[in-house]
């Protein structure tokens, strides 16, 4: 159960996009204790789940009572999911854009060089 909690509160914390420092400076408490919280490692007190609920904008009792229709494998299975970086985005952004201005070229190309021959009346 402390892994599903945790993840619970890593994934609203991240929607919100907190990071786990603002999160342990707003609950005073380290970055490595925040840590354990999410990864599941720590229990953690109603008070503190209270507090986090507060900062993220949602009731304790939330952590607990997630539909389960809501509930993905990796909760299911307390497994980490790895969750792309801005500069991650940018620069897949960046190749994409790089493709399709290749793409465009190479249409281009083949119009100009594959012109369909007149028919002949």
């Amino acid at each position: 159960m402390k892994e599903i909690i945790g993840n619970r509160i890593r994934k609203l914390r991240q929607s919100k996009d907190y990071s786990q420092q603002n999160m342990a400076y707003e609950l005073n408490i380290t970055s490595s204790a925040y840590s354990k919280i999410e990864r599941g490692v720590t229990d953690t007190s109603v008070d503190r789940l209270a507090a986090i609920g507060k900062i993220l904008g949602v009731e304790a009792s939330y952590f607990f009572h997630e539909p389960p229709s809501i509930l993905t494998k990796a909760e299911e299975q307390h497994t980490d999911i790895d969750y792309a970086s801005k500069s991650d985005v940018e620069e897949l952004t960046s190749i994409i854009k790089k493709i399709q201005r290749e793409i465009a070229s190479l249409k281009a190309s083949l119009k100009t060089t594959t012109k369909p021959a007149k028919k002949k009346s």
